[in-house]
């Protein structure tokens, strides 16, 4: 019979965890038939919690002699669901703080058995009642997801999810080994041609959300430093555009027919080498059969347009700089070029 397990990251728990096992044995759908506790490197003064969560209740629990982090714990998971639940549908991952109700982990399951190829989370609505910290997060996180890789999720860092079977060997192998793991296996979930369905879940934070071992600093920075490639990349290649536009403009203003045209050109072939190289390594970690041919071919696009939108607005638009006209045109051009080059040119088709 085919199951979904629950699995409980937990790091130094308190009554709460065994009082949602408790609630879980006694509510939970037939289904969700194993549940599996990670105690990611807990004190040995709590050794004795998960002792009688093991023997009261008949849960698994899978040891880390130190802390690993949420992303390792969960990693840690899925590597055993893999080896022992060949059955296993998938699997649900819930916190261990209170902070989902079983009732809704049941709303997330019953969308996830229509489909159990997507992946399912459980989201939270950010209303002025939610901690400052969680609310700005989350929000930020949200947004830059959505600039990045054209996904719009409205709660990136909720913790009640169900991962498919079919994306357990790409996680198994996935970046990340704290809370920056939740962040990926979002954004990496379109390249392995998993789909993402949200499900409306209570918002719940307790004592200010104290008991949470999310670190303000450092888990943040790993978080948003997930997102510094797609800037940096985006960033260097428009400097190198922009830079080398504003010298070819200026050594043939003396040529003013097809001096836009020949600018961007030029322009644009230098930055598109630029682009190519840090896309190919750095972005997307991707280098198909035919993705120079295609990116080039792109790019001739890009370069047509943006000289030919810039011509018909500096003609129309005589008080604005053309190098001005230039920034606005080419910053439309590159969310269409980026989402163009995630989902076909670096896509991983052969």
């Amino acid at each position: 019979m085919s199951c979904i397990p629950i699995v409980i990251p937990s790091l130094n728990p308190d009554g709460r965890l065994f009082k949602l096992i408790k609630e879980l044995i006694n509510d939970t759908i037939e289904s969700a038939q194993q549940i599996i506790v990670i105690n990611d490197g807990s004190s040995e003064t709590y050794d004795n919690i998960f002792e009688n969560i093991a023997t009261q209740f008949k849960v698994t629990i899978l040891k880390h002699n130190t802390n690993l982090g949420k992303g390792r714990a969960l990693k840690t998971a899925i590597n055993y669901v893999m080896a022992e639940l060949p059955d296993a549908l998938g699997l649900i991952t819930i916190d261990s703080d209170g902070q989902h109700t079983v009732y809704d982990m049941k709303e997330c399951q019953t969308v996830f058995l229509k489909d159990s190829r997507k992946l399912v989370l459980g989201t939270r609505s950010f209303d002025n009642n939610v901690p400052f910290r969680s609310k700005f997060g989350n929000l930020l996180t949200a947004k830059l997801t959505q600039v990045a890789t054209g996904v719009k999720i409205s709660d990136t860092q909720t913790g009640l999810r169900i991962i498919p079977r079919n994306y357990f060997k790409a996680l198994a192998n996935m970046a990340g080994e704290r809370f920056e793991f939740e962040m990926n296996m979002i954004i990496e979930a379109r390249d392995n041609h998993v789909d993402i369905i949200e499900v409306p879940i209570t918002t719940i934070y307790l004592e200010e959300n104290k008991s949470s071992h999310f670190r303000m600093f450092y888990d943040s920075v790993s978080i948003y430093t997930i997102f510094a490639k797609y800037i940096l990349a985006a960033m260097g290649s428009f400097i190198v555009d922009i830079t080398i536009f504003m010298l070819s403009i200026k050594l043939l203003k003396d040529f003013p027919v097809g001096m836009i045209l020949i600018a961007s050109i030029v322009s644009r072939l230098c930055s598109s080498i630029f682009n190519y190289y840090i896309n190919k390594k750095l972005v997307f970690q991707n280098d198909t059969r035919m993705s120079i041919v295609k990116y080039y071919l792109l790019v001739l696009v890009q370069i047509l347009l943006s000289s030919l939108i810039v011509t018909l607005l500096s003609e129309h638009i005589t008080v604005i700089n053309v190098t001005i006209l230039k920034v606005v045109v080419d910053t439309c051009l590159f969310i269409i070029s980026y989402q163009v080059q995630k989902k076909v040119i670096f896509s991983g088709d052969h």
